[in-house]
C-alpha cells in the first residue's frame, strides 16, 4: 500500500457510488506542487467508490478543493481512462486523511489547458466515438478548465423509452464552449444539484433553467464516460463557482 495526496476536483454520481477524482499535490515548503490526475477506483475495470466508505473514513462526503490523503495499491489505467488508480483493497478507513482546503485563488494552478476537448463532429456535441480518448495526442478522460462561455443549464424530466427499466428519464444538461467548440454535457455534480434543483421537476412541470451568479468566472471539471453502445458521453463532473 502507498498513499497519495489529491485535491478533489470531482466527486460525481456514478451508478450506486461516486467517481472521485483529483490532481496529485505534493507539499513543497508552504505551497503545493500540482501533479497528474488520479481517479481512485475499486476494481481494475474502473469500479466506483462507495459513498459510505468515504463518509465513514472522513466523517463527511468529500468536498471540492479539499486536500485528501488516500490509500492506493497501484495504477490501473484503461485505454480510455488512463487516470485510474486502484484503492487499497483493505479499505482501512484510518488511512484516509483530511489535510485541509485549497483556497480559490490557487485554482488557476490546477487548470488544464488542452488545445481542445473531446470533439468528434460526426457524433455531435454530446459524445465521441468509442476509442476517441486513447487516440488523442495525450490520452485523457478528465479535464479541469475555464470555459470560454457557459451556455444553457437546464434540468427537466421526460418519458423514457417503453422498454427502459425506468419510466421517467431525468435530464440535467449544460452547454460549455471551449476553444470555439460547443459541448453538450450531462451534469453529475451532486453539490450543484443540491444548490439548484433539490426538487427535480416532474414530466408535467416546466424545466428548471439554472442561472449562475458569475458564469464568466466559473470553472468546471469535465469527463467522458466509459464506452456505451459505441460512444463516450461528455459529463460535467463538477462546477466551481467563485466565492460570493
Amino acid at each position: 500500500m502507498m498513499t497519495k495526496t489529491i485535491v478533489v476536483l470531482a466527486n460525481s454520481v456514478k451508478r450506486s457510488g461516486r467517481c472521485l477524482a483529483g490532481k496529485e499535490v505534493v507539499r513543497v515548503g508552504n505551497n503545493w506542487k500540482v501533479g497528474k490526475w488520479i481517479r481512485p477506483v475499486t476494481t481494475s475495470a474502473g469500479g466506483e467508490v462507495p459513498l459510505y466508505l468515504m463518509t465513514r473514513a472522513l466523517g463527511h462526503d468529500p468536498r471540492l478543493l479539499e486536500v485528501l490523503e488516500i490509500p492506493l495499491e497501484h495504477d490501473v489505467p484503461l485505454p480510455d481512462q488512463p487516470e485510474n488508480w486502484l484503492l487499497d483493497n483493505s479499505f482501512k478507513v484510518e488511512s484516509w486523511k483530511f489535510l485541509g482546503h485549497l483556497q480559490w485563488d490557487k485554482t488557476p494552478e490546477l487548470l488544464d489547458k488542452p488545445r481542445q476537448l473531446w470533439s468528434d463532429s460526426a457524433s455531435g456535441p454530446r459524445r465521441v466515438k468509442e476509442g476517441y480518448p486513447r487516440a488523442m495526442p495525450e490520452a485523457a478522460s478528465l479535464y479541469f478548465v475555464k470555459p470560454e462561455k457557459i451556455g444553457n443549464i437546464s434540468v427537466w424530466s421526460e418519458p423514457n423509452h417503453p422498454s427502459a427499466a425506468y419510466r421517467i428519464k431525468k435530464r440535467r444538461v449544460a452547454t460549455i464552449c471551449y476553444a470555439g467548440i460547443w459541448h453538450e454535457c450531462d451534469i453529475d455534480d451532486p453539490g450543484f444539484a443540491e444548490r439548484y434543483y433539490s426538487k427535480f421537476p416532474s414530466v408535467n412541470e416546466p424545466p428548471i433553467h439554472v442561472h449562475l451568479s458569475q458564469p464568466d468566472s466559473t470553472l468546471v471539471s469535465l469527463s467522458v464516460t466509459g464506452a456505451y453502445h459505441g460512444h463516450h458521453y461528455k459529463i460535467v463532473a463538477a462546477f466551481f463557482e467563485p466565492p460570493a
